[in-house]
């Protein structure tokens, strides 16, 4: 995990399809469902594939290198905690072996472009692990 002068978050809210993958990044650890009947990765986490709809899936730990695939970038705060980070861009990521993450851009979101080459990168903030990408 790193440190970022990120400042503004929301809490994530956890339920029973997505408590694991939030507790595997607490602790350091970047998963993604896999399916065993058509071997799609997805996220976010759910019941059942959103590929064939099967319930036969597995959690992998992803290489967690990727490219954009989209992007955001907000120049307004959402809230009044996001404030001291605009602007700050957030991500679609197509990860090289397969999936695709979403997730805070730690970097300057004037360099962001459609293929740049990044790496998922957990941070905390106020004790919360978040998913970030940062360039490579």
């Amino acid at each position: 995990m790193t440190d970022v002068t990120v400042r503004g978050y929301m809490p994530p809210v956890p339920n029973l399809d997505t408590q694991w993958w939030w507790d595997a990044l607490g602790t350091g650890r970047l998963t993604m469902p896999e399916c065993h009947t058509c071997r799609y990765r997805f996220f976010p986490p759910q019941p059942f594939c959103p590929n064939c709809g099967s319930a036969d899936w597995t959690p992998v730990e992803p290489d967690g290198r990727g490219r954009v695939y989209s992007w955001v970038v907000a120049h307004r705060a959402f809230g009044p905690e996001f404030q001291d980070d605009v602007p700050y861009g957030i991500v679609a990521v197509d990860m090289v072996d397969g999936g695709r993450l979403i997730g805070r851009y730690l970097g300057n979101p004037d360099e962001l472009s459609a293929d740049l080459p990044v790496r998922a990168e957990i941070y905390r903030v106020e004790g919360t692990a978040l998913l970030g990408f940062r360039r490579i």
